[in-house]
């Protein structure tokens, strides 16, 4: 049995190896320095990212060096000739502001000028600045820890699903969920915005959105009150890539893969300057084989015995996908701009899938055997709008923005199952299932931006959302004597459900030197109403919530940064969490919603630490999360063979947890970044029938190095791993996966061949048991072997080109 201790060991030893990196071998010295500072908003007192900075003589004439600041503000200049200086410092295309002369010599190598806030009298345009700098992999502000998908080899061959993987503190199952520091209620943006393609549908989509589209992650654990309080882990907000640079731009992407698999995309922006056209449109066929065993054992009330169910099921789908997005901004002026989008999704597939069912009483023998084929032809469109208007006050840096955006989804599936029997030896049955889903989403946002003085802002806003659900389940058996179609009343209906809310927020941030502080206050009213047709009932729920946030940050030194915050958060529940009519999956498995669920609320606070020395960085935060009315599935038996999983909510549920992430180089060839997030859950499900409390410690952790080989190659191994997992009525088995890849760019910089493998072990599957005093449960899904990928890239045009990666399959 393995030390209790190992893995503590394993994580104090990668996080002492990422923190230890440097490089070893100094250059001889020159007759150069180096000029460093720091780049803050005043407002806020926070950084500012891609400010320009420009060494520029004291007595006139062009830049000696320029550079671009990090996440964290932070700008090096290095090479700097001895000499007189001033430096000139801003945001891109806006004007900046100049520093007091200062001197670099033998005396004065480092020019260190501390921190510079941006706003006063503008004098220089940084127009024609050309800066190149290399994004962080990780980088941390007052409210949001950032990922940026530039400086990880991966981005080319695989899907959203397969990038989110390797982000800090979040994981996605088998059916593509995703869950962050453990829990799947996370809300997700695009943009920072609400989106249909992130609708009840979102595993689907996030498994077949090219990851090549996505420029940055953000993951939001405690978001302050500007943005909606629903998901209560936080919020993962998507950032597409959106060339904006004058000129224009075109990448074309294409790769296959084992079973047949391919995708490609293409992606364009044009800028001739006043406005700019964007757009990217890509085909992805994927192919998705899927296992999954079953083994059951629950005591049979009626008879006081033990009975065994055996479930085994083999799937195959292969969903073809288009996606397109495009849009448009337009500048009315210096201080107005319009914008506009269009997103599109269309993917169907066919499914087949075979499963037996095998039933045995207490003695061992077989009581009922069979066959459930399915056939499933589906399909999901989604289709998006939106636009927007800002307007900005040059003088004051004030802003007024408007938004508006509708979303409508449409799914469809036709289930046709055969039933063939063995036992009992009876004549085969058919029946089928048709599902239709219309979702439709539509937001209004009204929002401005006070700049008080150079230390504090103001931000409020009105947004108003409304979500309309329509589902229909129509189900009918074929008659063997007539061979018509007989409807299945019993288990046919329709459901509809909508939610409006109407919201206000306001935001307030100041700076007290190294001090800073963000607070804020959301307040939202409700409107729930759910109709299900075919039982003629009717229900609805109106209330309101007051949503606090807080945010606290500190900087020690220029290097090191204390973060403490709160947030108050919502999980509302959805369609499916409601809809009391059962939905019959086989005979052995019914799903039904609760039209009694209480919404589920947190209460959350963190405590955070940032080191950042050159090209090492270190992250720590400790959080608690304090969940009431949290929703869970359960499962129970209803007779000698059949489940039933419904929607419940627990007492509480405590998480308490620390989350670490280091980056680091090695011998200037080899770059690692590490996180790991170890956490104890505490659930109380006394209400529901069960033990008291259950508490259980899991941990999770990942790997990742990249290797220059040369400048043009690099290599990439990449790691996750998660230990097993409590759950109310059992837990999960720990899962690892190891992925590796390769990117080479040729000589003409505009070509890059592309390599993947992903699941090298062949280790990806999902392991769950349920175990009560009623139920043992044990299932395990997988999906099929290692998949292989080959790509190119292909670029051309006149804008800035940003760094392209490589990105795995690890959807099961």
């Amino acid at each position: 049995m393995p030390s209790p201790t190992r893995p503590f060991k394993t994580l104090a030893l990668l996080s002492a190896l990422s923190l230890s990196l440097t490089n070893a071998f100094p250059a001889p010295e020159a007759a150069t320095g180096t000029v460093t500072g720091l780049v803050i908003d005043p407002a806020t007192s926070q950084p500012v990212e891609y400010a320009a900075v420009a060494v520029k003589p004291g007595t006139g004439g062009p830049a000696v060096a320029t550079a671009a600041t990090d996440a964290h503000g932070r700008f090096t200049c290095d090479n700097v000739p001895f000499g007189d200086y001033r430096l000139a410092y801003g945001r891109v295309g806006e004007s900046s502001q100049e520093t007091p002369a200062f001197t670099v010599d033998a005396a004065h190598r480092s020019a260190d000028l501390g921190r510079l806030a941006l706003g006063g009298d503008a004098t220089l345009k940084l127009e024609r600045m050309q800066v190149t700098a290399i994004k962080e992999t990780f980088s941390n502000t007052i409210d949001r820890k950032t990922y940026n998908v530039g400086r990880d080899i991966q981005s080319t061959t695989g899907s959203a699903s397969d990038l989110l993987q390797n982000v800090p503190s979040v994981s996605v199952d088998i059916e593509g969920n995703v869950s962050l520091r453990g829990s799947p209620d996370v809300l997700i943006l695009i943009n920072g915005k609400s989106s249909t393609l992130m609708g009840r549908n979102r595993a689907a989509v996030l498994e077949q959105l090219p990851a090549d589209g996505i420029e940055k992650i953000e993951v939001i654990t405690n978001p302050s009150a500007k943005y909606k309080p629903d998901g209560t882990a936080g919020i993962i907000n998507l950032t597409m890539k959106h060339q904006q640079d004058p000129g224009y731009s075109v990448s074309v992407r294409a790769s296959v893969g084992t079973a047949r698999r391919a995708n490609g995309s293409v992606t364009a922006n044009f800028n001739p300057g006043r406005f700019n056209v964007f757009g990217t449109f890509g085909l992805r066929q994927d192919d998705r084989p899927r296992t999954n065993t079953d083994e059951r054992t629950h005591l049979d009330t009626a008879t006081n015995s033990l009975v065994s169910t055996s479930l085994h099921t083999v799937e195959n789908s292969r969903p073809l996908t288009r996606l397109a997005q495009t849009g448009v901004d337009y500048k009315l002026s210096d201080d107005t701009k319009l914008g506009a989008t269009f997103n599109y999704n269309y993917r169907d597939l066919l499914r087949h899938a075979t499963e037996t069912d095998i039933s045995r009483n207490s003695a061992g023998a077989v009581t009922s055997d069979y066959d459930r084929v399915r056939t499933d032809p589906e399909f999901e469109k989604d289709v998006e709008f939106g636009a927007t208007l800002q307007h900005t006050w040059p003088k004051t840096d004030h802003e007024l923005n408007f938004e508006v955006q509708h979303g409508r989804t449409t799914e469809a599936e036709q289930n046709s199952y055969l039933n063939a029997y063995r036992t009992p030896a009876t004549a085969a049955t058919q029946d089928r299932k048709f599902v239709s889903n219309i979702e439709e989403n539509t937001e209004a946002l009204v929002e401005g931006v006070y700049v008080i003085d150079d230390s504090s802002k103001l931000e409020t806003g009105y947004s108003w959302r409304l979500n309309k659900l329509d589902q229909d389940f129509a189900s009918s058996l074929l008659d063997p004597v007539t061979g018509l179609w007989i409807p299945d009343v019993a288990r046919s209906n329709r459901f509809l459900y909508d939610l409006g809310v109407h919201a206000v927020y306001a935001t307030y941030g100041r700076s007290f030197g190294a001090f800073g502080v963000l607070g804020g206050l959301r307040f939202e009213h409700a409107t729930l109403n759910t109709d299900q047709r075919t039982t003629h009932t009717v229900d609805q729920t109106v209330y309101a919530r007051v949503y606090p946030t807080l945010h606290l940050n500190y900087n020690l030194t220029d290097e090191q940064q204390l973060q403490l915050n709160y947030s108050h958060r919502v999980h509302r529940p959805e369609g499916d969490d409601l809809n009391p009519y059962p939905e019959y999956q086989d005979p052995f498995n019914l799903h039904e919603g609760n039209p009694h669920l209480r919404p589920e609320e947190i209460h959350s606070v963190e405590a955070g630490y940032q080191f950042k020395r050159k090209e090492t960085t270190f992250l720590a935060a400790a959080y608690y999360r304090y969940r009431y009315d949290s929703m869970t599935s359960v499962t129970r038996y209803i007779d000698a063979t059949t489940l039933l999983t419904t929607r419940e909510n627990l007492g509480s549920n405590i998480s308490t947890g620390l989350e670490l992430a280091a980056t680091g180089t090695v011998a200037k060839t080899v770059s690692l970044n590490f996180s790991a997030n170890l956490y104890c859950n505490e659930i109380d499900a006394s209400n529901l029938g069960f033990s008291d409390r259950q508490s259980a410690f899991a941990w999770e952790a990942k790997l990742n190095a990249n290797w220059s080989v040369t400048k043009s190659t690099l290599v990439q191994l990449n790691s996750n791993y998660s230990a097993k997992r409590l759950t109310p009525q059992g837990y999960r088995y720990p899962t690892y996966v190891l992925n590796l890849g390769l990117r080479h760019n040729f000589a003409d910089k505009k070509t890059a061949l592309i390599l993947t493998a992903s699941d090298l072990l062949d280790s990806l599957r999902e392991h769950t048991l349920i175990d009560t005093p009623t139920l043992h449960d044990d299932s395990i899904r997988r999906r099929s072997a290692r998949i292989f990928y080959a790509g190119f890239i292909y670029s051309f045009g006149k804008a800035t080109k940003k760094k392209d990666d490589l990105q795995f399959d690890n959807q099961l």
